[in-house]
Parts: C-alpha cells; structure tokens; sequence
C-alpha cells in the first residue's frame, strides 16, 4: 500500500505533459518535491499499517497481455514495410515531418535556437525514427490504437476545454481577486478536485499556475492528490483500498500546501 500511495503522490497523469510544456522549470521543481513527499509518505504509511493490520495479498487479474516479442527495430525488415506501407505510418510519418520541418525554418517553436527549441527537434527526430522503424504491431497497438486514438484527442480536448473555461472565468468572475480573497478555499478545491481519478479536471489549476493566477501551493496540492487514471484499477478491485489512498494523499497534499502557502509561494 505504500508503493502503491507513493507511486500516486509522484505522477501527474496527462498534465505532466502540458506542465512540461507550459512551466517547463517549475515542473522541475514540482517533480522533485513530489518524489520527496512520495517516499515519505510512503514509508511513514507501511510502517502505520504494520502496526494496523495485516496485509492480504491481491487477487490474480486477468489485463491484456501481448504474446508476441515486439523487436522494436527490425533490421532486414523496414524497407519492406515500407512497402507494405499502412494508413497508421504514412499518418504519423508524415505529420512528424511536417511537424520537424516547420520546426527546423521557425514556424513552430521560439524564434531562437534555446534549448525548448532544441528539445522539441530532438524528440521530432526520434519519434520519426520510431515511426519509421518499428514493426507494424508496435505502431498499429502502441502508437496508433493507444497514444494516438486515446491519448491525443483526450489531451487535446481537456485542454482547449481548460483554457476555454479559463478565458471565459477571468472574464467574468475575476479569477485574480477570488484567489487573493481566498487562497484557502482555491487551495481546498484543489485538493477535492485531486480526488477525481481521471486526467483532464486538474488542467484547470496547470493553466492557472502558468497564468500566474494561483500560487505555486495550489499547483502542489492539486500534483499530490491527483493521479490521472491511475487509479481505476484500484477502484475497480477495492472501493476500500481506493478511499484509504485518496484519503491520505489529499491529508498529504492539503498539509503539505498550507504548509507552502504559509510561506508565501
């Protein structure tokens, strides 16, 4: 239960990639904080449990598992399976390319070389390099049914939909003055929103963070309680586990951001 609350405390789902992308230095720093807190929480509850009750072990679950050794990169095989060319790689090769050369003449991207600029043409060059090479059932289960069909249209919604919704708050509700009027109430909305296991309500406070509207604490709380979809497995085994875990997180991240709060970040 304690790997299992850590591992919770130290992920951020899909908001992990927009922070990355928004508040690049503060993920940093927020990333770092999480793993401290993770480990401590994690042993500090163990040894509460040892002294509480017994653990049981976990019943065994059936999940989907693929049979077939997936060698990512086939040598003697990729120039026929450029032949064999499918909709999914003719797709994602030729966005990637689109995407890199626009990077590489300044359309997207900072105008100067900086190390965003860099970053983002090194990941370009390797994701064309793994959509170029990796057998068709790594790109048709991996790439394409998983990351592209679930994942993007998922992430991009929730967060035009945040940055909507954002937009439309501060221009209506002064979002400004609601926060500097009650930092604690934010700070505890946060930490309820963290509760929902499911990636996309926590983008709200992201966005908010990167606006420079909450202070760094509310983002703290909301990283700590949240997990993204991690968590729905648990709720699907134990109603009972799944409280017991949320539970001490939003303990955790509701103590832990007051404590931040209190010193003025």
């Amino acid at each position: 239960m304690g790997a299992l609350t850590a591992a919770m405390i130290a992920t951020s789902g899909d908001e992990a990639f927009v922070m990355l992308a928004m508040v690049p230095r503060s993920f940093t720093v927020l990333s770092g904080m999480l793993i401290a807190v993770a480990i401590g929480t994690g042993v500090l509850l163990d040894w509460c449990l040892r002294h509480c009750r017994r653990e049981t072990p976990l019943p065994a679950h059936t999940y989907p598992v693929h049979d077939d050794p997936c060698q990512c990169y086939p040598r003697g095989r990729i120039v026929q399976q450029w032949r064999d060319c499918t909709l999914a790689r003719a797709s994602l090769a030729a966005t990637t390319s689109l995407f890199l050369a626009a990077l590489l003449i300044g359309e997207v991207g900072q105008a100067q070389w900086d190390w965003v600029r860099v970053t983002l043409l090194l990941t370009s060059a390797m994701s064309l390099f793994i959509v170029s090479t990796v057998p068709e059932h790594f790109l048709q289960e991996h790439l394409w049914q998983h990351t592209v069909k679930q994942h993007v249209p998922r992430i991009f919604l929730w967060t035009f939909g945040t940055l909507l919704v954002t937009a439309m708050a501060n221009q209506h509700l002064y979002l400004d003055q609601l926060v500097q009027a009650s930092p604690l109430m934010v700070l505890l909305v946060a930490g309820l929103v963290g509760v929902i296991p499911e990636s996309g309500p926590h983008l709200l406070f992201v966005t908010l963070y990167a606006q420079r509207t909450i202070p760094f604490s509310i983002l703290l709380t909301s990283s700590i309680v949240q997990d993204g979809h991690g968590m729905l497995p648990l709720l699907a085994h134990s109603r009972k586990d799944f409280v017991v875990v949320k539970a001490v997180n939003l303990t955790i991240g509701l103590a832990i951001g007051l404590v931040v709060l209190a010193a003025g970040q």
